[in-house]
């Protein structure tokens, strides 16, 4: 790690996340009331949110929900519409990840969590007008959405390649540091919030697991032995060619924007 990378961390731009990190609140923070988003592109932005709750909700594997807010991310970006609810598109799309991840969630309590967390409200809804309104929404949401992602099956490959190069990393960091650290939990939380950002499906899943793990490592002060930042060959290019560090500052700014924007908003 160079001097000026030391720098840029202790700066006040790239403070807000290793406050948020770091932070322990006595007070566990206020649901947050999605309709009450100010603008359409608001509601866009916390929609990512409301997926991940809600698979949070359903017990589902994170992989999922990273999953659902890839498909969910790929459809905006497909359509020029802003008029779709962009909550009814995350809980399809969170409907369609958990089928292609083969843990399919059933219809109804997808209906029930989506309700619930969207209305604040404690109560299961029952088998009225609502309910089926709800249930032939998604149904023909999830049509909608598959067209819009050409049919595809989106696989979690960041995790994939993220976990296979940790693995590697394992085996060259020594044994008493890496068993300390808490770089493999923090890549992985770093990731999975990552999700939220619109980007993640604009960048190859090598350099976004890669840009990461650069920056776990930088956070946990882990070196990587016998490599220095002016190697001819770094690290990371060893590992993917295309992985420029360039290109992983670029990830690791989007990254901290977004932890920026999401201190905005509670604010």
């Amino acid at each position: 790690m160079d001097s000026n990378m030391t720098s840029n961390l202790l700066s006040s731009k790239f403070r807000p996340i290793i406050e948020i990190q770091t932070h322990q609140g006595p007070e566990a923070p206020s649901p947050i009331q999605y309709k009450s988003a100010s603008n359409h592109h608001n509601a866009q932005e916390l929609a990512t949110r409301f997926l991940f709750e809600c698979g949070a909700k359903l017990k589902t594997n994170p992989l999922t929900a990273a999953v659902a807010a890839q498909i969910y991310h790929r459809f905006l970006d497909a359509v020029n519409d802003s008029s779709y609810d962009p909550y009814m598109i995350a809980a399809t799309a969170l409907y369609i990840a958990s089928k292609q991840q083969d843990e399919p969630v059933k219809i109804r309590d997808l209906i029930n969590v989506v309700h619930r967390t969207l209305n604040r409200d404690p109560e299961v809804l029952d088998l009225s007008e609502e309910y089926w309104n709800y249930r032939d929404s998604i149904v023909q949401a999830e049509l909608l959405t598959m067209r819009m992602i050409n049919f595809k099956t989106i696989n979690p490959d960041i995790h994939l390649y993220m976990l296979n190069y940790l693995k590697t990393l394992a085996s060259w960091i020594p044994p008493a540091v890496w068993e300390k650290s808490p770089l493999v939990k923090l890549c992985w939380t770093l990731l999975q919030d990552f999700h939220h950002c619109k980007v993640v499906i604009q960048y190859e899943p090598q350099l976004v697991a890669l840009a990461i793990i650069y920056y776990g490592l930088q956070l946990c002060g882990i070196m990587i032995p016998c490599t220095t930042e002016q190697d001819q060959l770094p690290w990371h290019e060893a590992f993917y060619k295309n992985a420029k560090k360039e290109e992983i500052w670029n990830i690791i700014e989007h990254l901290l924007a977004l932890y920026e924007h999401d201190k905005d908003i509670k604010h």
